[in-house]
């Protein structure tokens, strides 16, 4: 059987911030239709490699190549063209206070020169798509509570029917009931689109309920990947304190030097 096609792969990727080295050569590789998650605690550099493969931080040395395209100092016609294809569900879902709900749903939409009337009635079947009613289409974000606002976030991040679909931290500041809820979404919709998908969570209910493979970031590289149900068996004593939540540990070793 053939080898599952690349979808984006990084190549010993590494970028600094001053003396602050935050990606030390990080390598991943992920398959068209996959959906990988990279766990990994606070800082050590999750945000920076999904802004290097948007390209919105350049990195110093290293290969990012999406569909076969290398993306690195690309022209920014050829940066356009390639985030065209990406969707973003981020971490506070990130609405536009002025706008109201199928305004931002189609935010993506009539950046691709869709009508309004045609943006606003694909936005209302996305809403659909994630469990609102078309009643919310003309209220505005403040009107709505933080599970409703992440429901919103997610189908902005799918009605243009994107090939890549990044998620930034989905189950933050929600419950665990509304958590549990936008998982579950986040798997059907991936589902219906086909699409490549890369989350960076500390959830590890989420990690395991959405991923295909999930990877674990520290000190700037990818120190461990495999299936959801290998990680618990990982022999790999950083990711066993990480997902444990132990206190003691390599981890907090490396912190306190």
């Amino acid at each position: 059987m053939a080898e599952p096609q690349s979808k984006i792969r990084m190549n010993e990727v590494r970028k600094s911030f001053g003396p602050k080295v935050v990606l030390d050569g990080l390598n991943l590789d992920i398959k068209k239709g996959e959906s990988v998650v990279v766990i990994g605690g606070s800082g050590v550099g999750k945000s920076v490699m999904l802004k290097c493969i948007l390209g919105l931080l350049r990195p110093e040395s290293g290969s990012i190549v999406i569909d076969d395209e290398e993306t690195v100092d690309i022209p920014q016609s050829d940066r356009d063209r390639i985030n065209d294809q990406i969707g973003m569900l981020f971490q506070g879902a990130a609405l536009f206070d002025s706008q109201s709900i199928w305004e931002n749903v189609s935010f993506g939409l009539m950046a691709k020169n869709h009508s309004r009337s045609e943006a606003r009635e694909i936005a209302i079947a996305t809403l659909a798509q994630v469990g609102l009613s078309a009643d919310i289409a003309d209220k505005n974000p403040a009107e709505l509570s933080g599970g409703m606002k992440k429901r919103v976030g997610l189908a902005r991040a799918i009605a243009t029917n994107p090939e890549i679909i990044f998620f930034d931290e989905p189950t933050t500041g929600l419950d665990p009931i509304m958590g549990e809820i936008i998982n579950d979404l986040i798997v059907r919709c991936v589902a219906e689109t086909g699409a490549t998908t890369l989350t960076i969570t500390h959830d590890m209910q989420s990690a395991h309920k959405i991923a295909d493979r999930i990877a674990m970031i520290f000190q700037g590289r990818i120190i461990w990947i495999g299936g959801t149900d290998e990680i618990s068996k990982s022999g790999n004593e950083y990711v066993d304190q990480f997902i444990q939540g132990r206190t003691n540990g390599p981890i907090q070793m490396a912190v306190r030097s």
